[in-house]
């Protein structure tokens, strides 16, 4: 019944899950609107040409349309007629719309202009001045004129700060891509005048969109839960495990018809342990599986390494004058002085007894030889924390692999290289023969 209402869950969360990733696209978009609006203050720039007429006047009272006049004999490129609806709450505080995604624009226009201009004038400390209106951001797109008398959808993406703009202020790259974040102004002028004549303008509706919660945010949001639902109900089964594997500890204590087996499985894990408990390096077995990784399937085959067999000078001397606590004191302190001498990816292990081996990866003579001459000499610094301590040596033998050469071979050489060094005294390290 429990896994039932598991089962009758997943599939709610499922559907919930799709209808929500669906249901986001049919949300109906945040708006604002800021035509039509008795809220806002619109300005119409205009200036007087020299035979008297006005570059530009109003339409009607509501300030949303206006006409703009081009004499015959006019000369300049741009035409002193800029439509403007201020957004400002004060003189360095606009408005935030960088949370919309649109504008649409419904804006009639009768003229011989090709483009319109629609700009966004957005204030920043970092480059706008108060004692200069035209200081703050101009971003702008242009819009062909065959584009309007009809809605039209924006993507604020589109908008760009000008170029002119830009040099004007002489921008750093930091501060040149587009701002909408604190808008105090939006205009409409003519970008490309056409031929002389009247240029009539007006707009029906001006009005920014977005999303409530952006689509990236909610699925995000989205993954989000069902990752926490996932780690809940992970914790929630590792408690239960948990508690399911005290219980069965306690069954099995009872258990005396199961002991012996357990005794078993424990000595048989205690067995294929690969480190030696002792020293806490590899043990036998432990060496053995390193060398069937590196040997790979055909034995024979296997990679290029150098052994170094070694066995502590004189080590039953040590137990029998000092003790086996003593002896044990030693073998961890030659384990640990040996491993902290090796590279990254070298191996050594405890082979039996008071001898180690070491494994060199891609090493050749002239360095084995080198590391098992360095080991040696720190071997020499041991210097052990109890009264009348031990001298402590050991010699070492040294092999190369030959190419095809089985692991056996390898270290069958170099454990009669081990032989030949204590031949000679002892507390020195020797190279075996290439060839048995």
């Amino acid at each position: 019944m429990n896994d039932k209402r598991k089962s009758v869950g997943l599939l709610v969360a499922i559907i919930a899950t799709l209808l929500s990733l669906v249901g986001i696209h049919f949300v109906p978009d945040k708006r604002l609107v800021l035509v039509p609006s008795k809220s806002k203050s619109i300005y119409l720039a205009t200036e007087k040409f020299p035979n008297g007429t006005a570059a530009s006047f109003w339409l009607n009272d509501s300030h949303t349309a206006w006409q703009c006049n081009q004499p015959v004999d006019f000369a300049e490129n741009y035409l002193p007629c800029s439509w403007r609806l201020d957004t400002a709450i004060s003189s360095v505080k606009g408005m935030d719309l960088s949370s919309y995604d649109s504008m649409v624009i419904h804006m009639n226009y009768v003229g011989s202009a090709n483009k319109i201009r629609i700009a966004i004038r957005n204030y920043n400390d970092n480059y706008s001045n108060l004692d200069d209106l035209n200081s703050t951001k101009f971003n702008a797109i242009q819009l062909h004129a065959k584009e309007l008398n009809k809605p039209v959808h924006v993507d604020l993406s589109a908008f760009a700060a000008s170029d002119w703009w830009l040099i004007q202020y002489n921008i750093p790259l930091s501060d040149a891509a587009p701002e909408i974040n604190n808008v105090v102004a939006i205009a409409v002028d003519i970008s490309e005048l056409g031929g002389p004549g009247e240029h009539k303008f007006s707009i029906e509706s001006l009005e920014f969109r977005g999303r409530w919660i952006p689509i990236a945010n909610w699925y995000l949001t989205i993954i989000s839960l069902w990752m926490l639902a996932t780690f809940i109900y992970a914790v929630t089964n590792v408690v239960r495990l948990h508690s399911k594997t005290k219980y069965d500890r306690h069954v099995i204590h009872q258990l005396s018809s199961t002991n012996n087996q357990l005794a078993e499985e424990t000595n048989k894990l205690r067995r294929l342990s690969t480190v030696d408990a002792l020293t806490q390096i590899y043990n036998r077995f432990g060496i053995d599986q390193i060398v069937a990784s590196l040997s790979g399937a055909v034995p024979s085959q296997g990679p290029k390494y150098s052994l170094l067999v070694v066995d502590i000078d004189h080590f039953k001397r040590i137990n029998d004058e000092h003790g086996h606590d003593v002896g044990d004191l030693v073998l961890q302190q030659v384990a640990k002085i040996i491993q902290a001498n090796l590279r990254p990816g070298d191996y050594v292990g405890r082979w039996g007894g008071e001898e180690f081996i070491v494994i060199m990866s891609g090493a050749n003579k002239n360095f084995a030889m080198a590391m098992a001459e360095m080991i040696r000499e720190a071997l020499l610094s041991i210097k052990l924390d109890i009264e009348n301590p031990p001298k402590v040596s050991a010699s070492f033998g040294v092999s190369e692999r030959q190419s095809e050469e089985p692991f056996a071979s390898c270290f069958k050489r170099a454990d009669i290289a081990l032989y030949q060094a204590k031949a000679q005294g002892r507390n020195c390290c020797v190279y075996a023969e290439e060839q048995l």
